[in-house]
């Protein structure tokens, strides 16, 4: 079966959105969609192709894995290594053991539900990204390819009928998934499996052929609305959801249209490079946005020149040689070695140097309120049990409530609660502030959030601790639920509604610098929302703890008293909490 080049011409504007996304072309704000049209894209050739097989079932399905191999293994795991060297040369040694474990996920592709385990929301990425995401898709592809040449050759080869309600029944299982969990929805294969169905759909049913009068005014309609879709939809909206459909109707057109688009060069060229290109953009973005604040115009253009040659070096010397030269034929068993093999090294790269060279320099723990359960993940709204440390016996009660970065803090509170004999009670969500405002996680309200902020009010008005310490992310814009007003406005207006509804005495410990690399040293920069913050908790009467000097001068500095300042680019590490609880102490006056 030869490839349409509308087909890919589609491929190549799928790629393209998704490289000038990933590159921070900011207009571009649903570029993350191009993957879902891949989706489409990829059920409807490869469809095409188990419609053309013959022999037995054995037979058939043996071919198929045969030929997905081939296409896929020799480029992806390739890139997994590559990533792994280039990690290892590149990015910040503390990451390393972290990157080890997406290596070997990535080769196994499985990285999809390793990221939905650990509740990464792709589409906020803010936080040492890995170079390893965009391999999340890869593995929603290859989970439902081991399961679809079966349901094809056994059911729905002879019964067509079923496609459409499979397709409607996936439809709103995705969505209702998605308004659950939004962040795990985005990672499963079941919530994508519909977008598959629609390219499926099309190849099942040759017969639907759109008259040539109406070709370019079809094909120019699903151009059109995926354009739309890619300048329209956000990251503020739920995917995959309704606004998902947008773009999936748009490639669907264009699959039915089958206009020839050979005379526009560009899009089917890329689309000719485009696993490739997929492959390894996203480790030059990572590398690039590792080293600064904030990408320029000459980094944007030097990311997508380095990643077309190297997409194009890749499909050259690795892609098509081992898919169509005889030479390189492997049974599936010496493919599963390759894959043990590259699997191995991948993870060896990483680990193995971490393991060597690095037990004592870096703290890459996080406080033990992660693992206790007092430290609440996305989606739950109050801890299971009492989360009481220092002192348990003590009248004297002190209440720590905020996010991620009130909970960096505890190393240091608890140290000074059994110092000094008081009771510490630890109150801390990821993702969450402990201000009075609502929030969007991949585009649905995040409704745990706004019951978590409720609860805690209500608990420091049962408890009536002597002291109360917030501390939120204030170097960071949440994605807000609704909102007429400007970010800052909005969490202004919500930090002193929080703070006004607090009767005890409240100390805010602001902000710690936000890193832009893990590697030497960084500019100190502050945020219209810290500068802000402080002027309200002042205003108001509360006392404003600024962390500023106890990290940086002029520059700030990864290197806090022999070991990592901080342990991602976000949190301080366990060891410079604990370190600065004698100034936290003495700020708080304990």
């Amino acid at each position: 079966m030869r490839v349409r080049r509308d087909v890919q011409a589609l491929r190549g504007f799928s790629i393209l959105v998704v490289l000038l996304y990933h590159a921070q072309f900011a207009r571009l704000t649903g570029g993350f969609l191009g993957v879902d049209i891949f989706f489409v894209i990829s059920g409807f050739v490869i469809t095409s192709k188990l419609m053309e097989g013959e022999g037995s079932f054995s037979a058939q399905i043996k071919e198929f894995y045969l030929r997905r191999a081939k296409r896929i293994l020799p480029a992806s795991l390739t890139v997994t290594l590559l990533t792994a060297v280039g990690a290892l040369l590149f990015l910040p040694a503390i990451s390393r053991s972290r990157f080890s474990l997406e290596a070997i996920s990535s080769a196994l592709f499985s990285t999809n539900l390793h990221f939905a385990r650990i509740g990464s929301d792709y589409l906020a990425q803010s936080a040492d990204p890995s170079p390893y995401l965009h391999y999340w898709s890869l593995g929603v592809e290859e989970q439902f390819y081991l399961v679809w040449p079966i349901l094809f050759l056994l059911l729905y080869k002879k019964k067509k009928n079923l496609l459409l309600p499979t397709l409607l029944i996936t439809v709103a299982g995705a969505i209702w998934f998605t308004a659950i969990n939004p962040v795990v929805s985005f990672y499963l294969p079941f919530t994508r499996f519909w977008e598959f169905f629609a390219g499926i759909l099309i190849a099942m049913n040759p017969q639907w052929r759109v008259s040539k009068s109406l070709r370019i005014p079809i094909a120019a309609l699903g151009w059109g609305t995926i354009t739309f879709a890619v300048f329209w939809v956000t990251t503020a909206d739920a995917t995959p959801g309704f606004t998902t459909i947008i773009a999936i109707v748009g490639a669907v057109l264009v699959l039915l249209a089958r206009v020839d688009v050979r005379h526009q060069l560009i899009l089917p060229t890329l689309g000719d490079y485009s696993f490739s290109l997929y492959l390894v953009h996203w480790p030059v973005v990572v590398y690039f946005i590792d080293r600064r604040a904030e990408l320029t115009l000459n980094d944007k253009i030097l990311i997508i020149a380095i990643s077309l040659l190297f997409s194009f070096a890749l499909t050259r010397f690795i892609e098509r040689p081992m898919r169509f030269q005889k030479r390189y034929v492997l049974s599936l068993p010496q493919w599963g070695a390759v894959v043990a093999a590259g699997s191995l090294l991948s993870f060896g790269v990483l680990s193995i140097s971490s393991a060597a060279t690095h037990t004592t320099a870096f703290d890459k723990s996080t406080p033990i309120t992660y693992s206790d359960g007092c430290h609440l993940a996305f989606g739950v709204t109050w801890p299971t049990h009492e989360c009481a440390y220092g002192d348990l016996t003590s009248s004297r009660v002190v209440i720590l409530a905020g996010d991620s970065h009130a909970a960096q803090w505890f190393p240091a509170l608890n140290a000074l609660a059994r110092e000094h004999k008081f009771k510490l009670i630890n109150l801390t969500k990821s993702s969450c502030p402990a201000i009075t405002l609502e929030t969007r996680r991949n585009g649905k309200f995040d409704s745990s959030c706004a019951i978590w902020q409720v609860k805690v009010l209500n608990k420091i008005a049962a408890d009536k601790p002597s002291l109360v310490i917030l501390s939120d992310f204030t170097e960071y814009k949440y994605v807000l639920n609704k909102s007429s007003k400007s970010y800052e406005s909005a969490w202004s207006d919500g930090l002193a509604k929080f703070l006004q509804a607090i009767s005890s005495p409240v100390a805010f410990i602001g902000d710690t610098p936000k890193p832009t690399t893990l590697i030497g040293s960084f500019p100190l920069q502050r945020s219209s929302v810290t500068s802000v913050t402080e002027k309200i908790v002042r205003a108001i009467g509360d006392r404003y703890i600024d962390t500023t000097a106890w990290l940086c001068s002029s520059q700030c500095s990864n290197n806090f008293l022999g070991k990592n300042t901080y342990r991602d680019l976000s949190h301080i590490s366990v060891w410079t909490s604990q370190s600065l609880s004698k100034k936290l102490g003495q700020a708080l006056s304990f």
